[in-house]
């Protein structure tokens, strides 16, 4: 665990510095710089280009890292990263071409709706193809083991850049056309020095012929794109149908909201970018007892990283709301649903590494396609009555039954789940701090407040993860830390 440790540690730093980033530009820039209008806008057009990504990209991110960790010649594998380059030209350009001579008539059917979101379809088609390039080059770089830059890139970059450019909006130096044009630059530029970092440090070569084993890699291809399609739209379909039930301000609403719960989700993306290439090496070497210690390992911490952000999140979360403009402000079950989703997440570990590259990667497709049709039918069910909570329990009731039906498939296969004594210990702690933080003293003061309540109830939840000693990685790494800062 010593380079997921370590690697994850600096993964999970640049990540939150990106949260910090996001939550700056969610929580004060955007909704007091950009019109409620044009922020439900914008959360829409990502929400979009994240769709059109996974198609884009057809799986080849996953193809990468389970083939190129494989017994290959030098000379295929040059094969196979030149062919992640220009297969995704083969599915990129029809859609370019398609939208170039039926623009007029897929801008009139959304003028219906809204008038302002049509000019911007060529920015949606750039966005979903930077950010398929962009996922292309960060699989290249993990399959190498160097996941810190580009998970810099991926969380951090790009906020920074709309931190500017919302500051040049206010300060008028801008206009909202320039903004929505530069945040296409912005995506671009990031896949770009992606690209760049892999070309300079990665060492790899590139042929641009068809590798001798194309049809495995289609197959393999076909199967992640269409579980990964699905996997995206149970995350994003939520906006598209709060936009197509409601109105475009309650996708502003609920973008808020929902990225406050996300940050919960942050330590699993982390470890993910270097645990997939690991376990893919496991999993070819049949090395099922180092797996299955993977499997608890990664799930234990994620799940103490993962469920110490959330606690704190919804202990402040009242004082969180006092900073945001009160149309904005939403509500505690809709934060709780969407945290909760993302913690059961963070339980599961390394489960998606395995089931992406196990033989069994196949029935990843029908879970997923399937759980794709219940959100949407949930989505259909819930949003017209219950607005924007009714798309968060969609959401929370989706991802709860794909977490699960992932876990029991894996249990059948290698006979292993992730959780332990240690796991269940873990969640009484969490519900007990909760329930002792309705005694905490209340301020005035909402910096005075959220600064307190996280202080004392942080230092108490580590402090007794240390004693109990639940995680020995938890412990060393806190050992190391104290002994480094007592030796200054």
């Amino acid at each position: 665990m010593g380079l997921v440790i370590r690697q994850s540690f600096f993964n999970t730093l640049s990540t939150y510095i990106g949260f910090g980033l996001g939550a700056i530009n969610t929580l004060v820039l955007y909704t007091r710089i950009l019109p409620v209008d044009q922020y439900g806008l914008l959360s829409l057009m990502l929400s979009a280009a994240s769709i059109l990504m996974p198609i884009f990209i057809f799986g080849l991110p996953n193809t990468l890292i389970k083939f190129y960790t494989s017994a290959m010649t030098p000379r295929e594998a040059g094969y196979l990263q030149g062919f992640s380059l220009w297969f995704p030209l083969l599915l990129i350009l029809p859609v370019a071409v398609g939208l170039y001579f039926f623009e007029y008539q897929i801008s009139a059917s959304l003028t219906q709706k809204n008038a302002f979101v049509a000019p911007y379809l060529w920015h949606i088609l750039l966005i979903g193809v930077a950010m398929a390039y962009f996922e292309i080059a960060y699989a290249q770089a993990k399959v190498a083991l160097q996941s810190v830059w580009g998970n810099f890139l991926k969380e951090v970059s790009h906020r920074l850049f709309i931190s500017v450019l919302l500051l040049l909006l206010y300060a008028k130096y801008i206009d909202l056309s320039f903004f929505f044009t530069s945040l296409v630059g912005a995506h671009i530029l990031r896949a770009l020095l992606m690209h760049g970092y892999v070309l300079w440090n990665c060492n790899f070569n590139y042929y641009w012929g068809i590798p001798s084993a194309y049809k495995t890699y289609l197959q393999y291809s076909v199967y992640m794109f269409l579980g990964g399609t699905a996997a995206v739209i149970i995350l994003e379909i939520d906006k598209l149908m709060i936009y197509s039930f409601v109105n475009i301000e309650q996708v502003a609403f609920y973008t808020v909201a929902v990225f406050m719960a996300t940050i919960v989700g942050v330590p699993a993306r982390s470890m993910y970018q270097i645990t997939a290439p690991i376990t893919a090496r496991l999993l070819q070497e049949n090395d099922t007892s180092a797996l299955k210690k993977l499997y608890k390992e990664s799930s234990l911490n994620l799940g103490m990283v993962a469920g110490g952000v959330l606690l704190l999140l919804l202990i402040n979360l009242d004082q969180i709301y006092n900073f945001i403009p009160q149309a904005y402000g939403g509500t505690f079950l809709l934060v709780l649903l969407i945290g909760l989703s993302k913690f059961y997440d963070a339980l599961l570990g390394n489960n998606n590494a395995i089931l992406f590259n196990s033989p069994y990667y196949k029935k990843i497709l029908s879970f997923g396609l399937l759980l794709a049709g219940i959100t949407i039918v949930l989505n259909y069910l819930f949003i017209p009555s219950l607005g924007i909570e009714g798309a968060a329990l969609a959401s929370f009731l989706s991802l709860s039954v794909y977490n699960s039906v992932k876990l029991w498939y894996v249990w059948k296969k290698y006979d292993s789940q992730p959780f332990s004594w240690n796991t269940f210990k873990l969640l009484m702690l969490l519900l007990s701090l909760y329930l002792v933080s309705y005694f905490l003293p209340n301020f005035e003061n909402s910096y005075l407040s959220i600064a307190f309540d996280t202080l004392s109830v942080g230092i108490i939840y580590v402090a007794i993860l240390y004693w109990s000693g639940i995680s020995q990685a938890f412990n060393a790494l806190v050992g190391r830390s104290l002994k480094k800062w007592l030796h200054r």
